[in-house]
């Protein structure tokens, strides 16, 4: 019999993504799942669209602020009350959409590569030959980042490679076993309440013996157009600097700090190496960006 997979969805508003995200599941090969939005406090009549077009789907309510991480924690609590230790808990962002086999090849690189968490490749939605994400090295250190392996059309990428070994996971798209939730716990809301939490869980969850992992034929399907860093798509001081403090940002001084202590060898010294990494990038965009405003005047 099929394991179960409960599907953890924490939206607010952009139903128009929802939609094609939940339709693209209804399709799914492997039958045996749940799907469960957690809805923050939208104003866009969410709840209604999905209860009328989804009934199957279990929607629950936020109060409008849970952000990413007690959104999912939210859906996770629930079905860590219906699942069993060989269910699997599925975290994935509303923004997506994937293919019909697509949990069905979550399931086989799990079987393959236990115990372990499981990834997907991103594709970009204009060009799904495009690769946004594969898996992740990190430097520890110095926090530098770079592709798992080399960059390529997913096409050749899939030729390659069943799996990837990634030194973190994101919450678009990511399969883990129920157990998992109950050895080390949910997602770390106080101190990673938007982003991050699920690179502090996936390193959580390696810390505690379960490998990481991107299944190559489990693509989920991104609206680019959604995502972004603020400062980077407008490079002024002003922005940058609130993105210091502001929860909507990833390089939130509390949520770097935290990171560091818990995941460097060097504790603060990475919160510091990693700030001069992000003024450095910022600094770049910065010029580029009045480079290209002189030019086109």
């Amino acid at each position: 019999m099929e394991r179960k997979i409960f599907i953890v969805i924490p939206v607010f508003n952009k139903i128009q993504y929802t939609v094609k995200c939940l339709k693209s599941l209804t399709e799914q090969t492997y039958k045996n799942y749940q799907i469960i939005v957690v809805d923050d406090g939208s104003k866009d009549g969410t709840t209604h669209i999905i209860n009328t077009q989804f009934p199957e789907a279990t929607v629950l309510q936020g109060d409008g602020n849970l952000w990413w991480t007690g959104g999912t924690n939210m859906g996770v609590e629930y079905a860590l009350k219906h699942a069993v230790d060989n269910d699997f808990i599925l975290t994935l962002n509303n923004d997506l959409e994937v293919k019909p086999d697509y949990l069905e090849q979550l399931v086989k690189v799990s079987d393959h590569n236990k115990p372990c968490l499981v990834g997907s490749v991103a594709v970009d939605n204009r060009d799904p030959e495009k690769i946004e994400f594969l898996g992740e090295r990190r430097n520890f250190y110095t926090g530098k980042s770079d592709h798992a392996v080399p960059l390529r059309p997913y096409s050749e990428l899939v030729k390659d490679y069943d799996c990837i070994v990634s030194h973190v996971l994101p919450g678009r798209g990511t399969l883990i076993p129920s157990e998992v939730f109950r050895k080390i716990g949910i997602y770390d809301f106080e101190h990673f309440p938007h982003y991050a939490a699920d690179h502090d869980f996936a390193r959580r969850a390696y810390k505690a013996g379960y490998k990481l992992v991107v299944a190559t034929k489990a693509v989920v399907i991104s609206a680019v157009e959604n995502t972004g860093l603020t400062y980077v798509l407008n490079p002024t001081f002003k922005v940058f600097f609130s993105s210091f403090f502001t929860i909507k940002s990833p390089v939130n001084l509390k949520l770097i700090y935290y990171w560091s202590i818990r995941h460097s060898p060097l504790k603060i010294g990475y919160m510091f190496v990693s700030l001069g990494r992000i003024c450095f990038s910022f600094i770049r965009a910065f010029t580029l960006h009045r480079l290209r405003s002189v030019t086109t005047h």
